[in-house]
């Protein structure tokens, strides 16, 4: 890994942090599904403005060898989502934090059974310290934490389709027939994604909080923010697959907490518990384990070769 694929990680974690922050606020006040609704069309509008400054429009329209794939990573992209948000009323936010935490965990089994990527002990050890990390830094309390049937093994399948949804998008990107941007990927996706939110809504909410918005002017601002963020979250989680395998992908953006905590912590005023900076410690010092193993990788290939 160089420092350009560092830095797009490390990019791609503060942007998904704050869209998950932003999107956190929004929550308080709105319900799931009219959030969903909200942010995939705001994400659509500005990723058609993205694709047509960049001239890349003609593109949208060369997907016929991989049309089925795009349609099942929407179809994913919304399961994904519908699985944690349904899992959410039957479990608790704990077990969520905890249980979705294992799309790593598939990711890994993946590339090992599917793939035949082959992973070392140090690989291995280090994703476990990350997940010990991350499970300090939501700071659960496992005094209170047991399982709820449905509602976890909903979250068991959000995960999974969310390791799924990588390996198609990367399979894709990879698809020798056509080449397809990613952006094309993403608007597909994204599409797919807002016309089922589109349906569930107006067959069981029907109705637009408009009056809850008006009260509360800064709603309409944290929902085109985070419209914003998952565009980018699009573009950067894209490009990132495109240049790295999967499972490195899923890996670090564990550190997502970490980010999401600090900046709870300097924006929000929320409190930082010294088992959350430990876990941060762990899963920051984990994470470059990871790199810095990838590099030294890359390096006695470049010198087989």
């Amino acid at each position: 890994m160089d420092s350009k694929s560092v830095f797009s990680l490390l990019l791609l974690n503060i942007v998904w942090s704050s869209f998950y922050v932003a999107n956190r606020f929004s929550l308080l006040q709105l319900s799931p599904l009219f959030v969903g609704v909200m942010v995939r069309l705001l994400a659509l509008i500005f990723l058609l403005i993205f694709i047509f400054i960049k001239g890349y429009q003609k593109d949208l329209l060369t997907i016929k060898a991989v049309f089925p794939k795009l349609i099942l990573i929407g179809i994913l992209g919304f399961s994904l989502d519908i699985t944690a948000f349904l899992g959410l009323q039957l479990s608790t936010a704990s077990n969520a934090a905890i249980l979705l935490k294992s799309d790593v965990l598939f990711t890994n089994f993946i590339s090992i059974l599917v793939f035949k990527q082959r992973f070392t002990k140090a690989d291995w050890l280090l994703t476990f310290f990350i997940l010990i990390g991350t499970v300090f830094v939501i700071d659960i309390d496992f005094s209170n934490f047991k399982l709820n049937g449905i509602g976890d093994l909903l979250f068991i399948l959000s995960a999974l389709f969310v390791a799924l949804n990588g390996f198609i998008i990367k399979s894709v990107q990879t698809d020798k027939r056509v080449k397809v941007r990613d952006t094309t990927v993403a608007f597909y996706n994204n599409l797919i994604t807002f016309i089922i939110f589109l349906l569930i809504f107006t067959i069981f909410e029907r109705k637009i909080p408009i009056h809850t918005i008006e009260e509360n002017s800064i709603l309409m601002v944290s929902l085109i923010y985070t419209g914003i963020m998952q565009t980018a979250i699009y573009i950067l989680y894209y490009y990132n697959l495109r240049i790295l395998p999967v499972w490195i992908v899923r890996i670090t953006l564990l550190i997502m907490p970490v980010f999401a905590s600090l900046i709870g912590f300097f924006l929000l005023g929320e409190t930082l518990k010294t088992i959350q900076i430990i876990g941060m410690i762990i899963v920051l010092l984990s994470t470059m384990g990871i790199i810095l193993i990838q590099r030294r990788k890359k390096t006695k290939q470049v010198q087989s070769n």
